[in-house]
């Protein structure tokens, strides 16, 4: 049960990072969160994505991927963007 309840929520929150708007799709009295594609924030991908490779590929420890993704975010924060405006 507890997987379960950590796979949810990192679902949850990749699913509300990534994306800006979702769309609610019912499904058999529950309803399910699906993406609005358009609505990709291109910069959390990014960071998501370097994060992923630093930690599966080059088996950074995470703390320091943690560190550089804090002040990516922080980097790519300040830039302006269209999305945005």
């Amino acid at each position: 049960a507890v997987v379960g309840v950590i796979a949810n929520l990192s679902v949850w929150f990749a699913l509300h990072v990534l994306f800006r708007r979702t769309v609610a799709l019912p499904l058999l009295g529950h309803s399910i969160d699906l993406p609005d594609l358009a609505s990709l924030d291109w910069r959390a991908a990014l960071i998501a994505a370097v994060a992923a490779v630093l930690v599966f590929r080059l088996k950074w420890n995470v703390i320091r991927v943690l560190a550089l993704c804090a002040l990516a975010g922080l980097a790519l924060g300040w830039l302006p963007t269209m999305a945005y405006r």
